[in-house]
């Protein structure tokens, strides 16, 4: 297990308060109107999205801050909008693991990604990262999500 550093970025973010129970209802169409805002403002879309979660607790069936980032390319262009914020996202330390398939099955992959932190005797900090490479609606097990573990 190597611990890595992700560079700070541009994004494009907003951010709901959520519980994984609500979570689809909480984000109503945030993913697919974030795209057309950066295409809309000017601004390059440069990556897949993030989705950021951050618990106060280590509770995870309670509420949470949930933070839907798209990376984004400025070309030094000003933005200003009612619904998302251009922000930079500072350096991350992390571990990572790809889950490959639904994201129903990606309780899985987090127990490993877990078990291998608690091996290897590193710290988890408060949030993780979802990085979704492929989203396949039609063909679940074609997803390709990254995870990103906060390491502290």
């Amino acid at each position: 297990m190597k611990k890595v550093t992700a560079p700070p970025m541009m994004v494009l973010s907003k951010v709901v308060r959520t519980t994984l129970e609500d979570l689809i209802k909480n984000i109503e169409d945030f993913p697919k109107e974030i795209v057309q805002e950066a295409v809309n403002a000017g601004l390059h879309p440069s990556g897949p999205q993030y989705w950021i979660y951050k618990w106060e607790t280590c509770v995870t069936l309670e509420e949470f801050e949930l933070k839907i980032c798209l990376p984004v390319a400025t070309f030094g262009n000003s933005f200003s909008s009612e619904k998302f914020k251009l922000e930079k996202l500072e350096e991350y330390a992390h571990v990572k693991k790809t889950h490959l398939g639904a994201w129903d099955q990606l309780k899985e992959s987090y127990e490993v990604l877990m078990k291998e932190m608690e091996e290897a005797k590193l710290v988890p900090g408060q949030t993780c990262r979802e990085i979704y490479i492929n989203c396949d609606f039609e063909n679940p097990s074609n997803n390709i999500t990254e995870i990103q573990f906060q390491v502290n």
